[in-house]
């Protein structure tokens, strides 16, 4: 743990947002198209479904855990029609509202992500997932 680089603990920290993305959005449709969502990964991996960043991590990497700009997608419109950006904020207004979109889309001021910061995002992230994982098994519990 110690040894780990920046962009070790970078890369993690994202595995866990992005987790936590495609479980928070399960059974909610592609942000960009609005195709049902089914995946054989379980919500786990981006195999099937992506957590797409309404404004990327390579113009505005200042936003890439921020949860109003990460919305899960389908693969297609996330990798092939690079975030299907159009679609994306038309549905993107609809989920969070205009006011929002307009302050995603107007945040410029610059973040610096040190690895003290890296290690939190990863640890409440990865909180967050297991926590949504068991209320919704709860709930499927409790539904049987």
């Amino acid at each position: 743990e110690s040894f780990k680089t920046k962009a070790q603990w970078d890369k993690e920290a994202q595995a866990a947002f992005n987790r936590y993305i495609r479980i928070r959005d399960e059974g909610k449709p592609c942000i960009s198209c609005d195709a049902p969502l089914v995946g054989k990964s379980n919500f786990l991996t981006g195999s099937a479904i992506d957590a797409s960043h309404y404004r990327s991590r390579g113009a505005a990497s200042h936003l890439k855990f921020n949860v109003f700009n990460v919305h899960s997608a389908c693969t297609r419109c996330n990798r092939q029609l690079s975030g299907n950006a159009v679609e994306y904020r038309i549905r993107l207004i609809r989920r969070i509202g205009l006011e929002r979109v307009e302050r995603l889309e107007s945040d410029n001021a610059p973040r610096r992500f040190d690895i003290p910061y890296l290690k939190r995002i990863k640890f409440i992230f990865t909180r967050k997932a297991r926590a949504l994982e068991k209320r919704r098994a709860r709930r499927q519990d409790n539904a049987a």
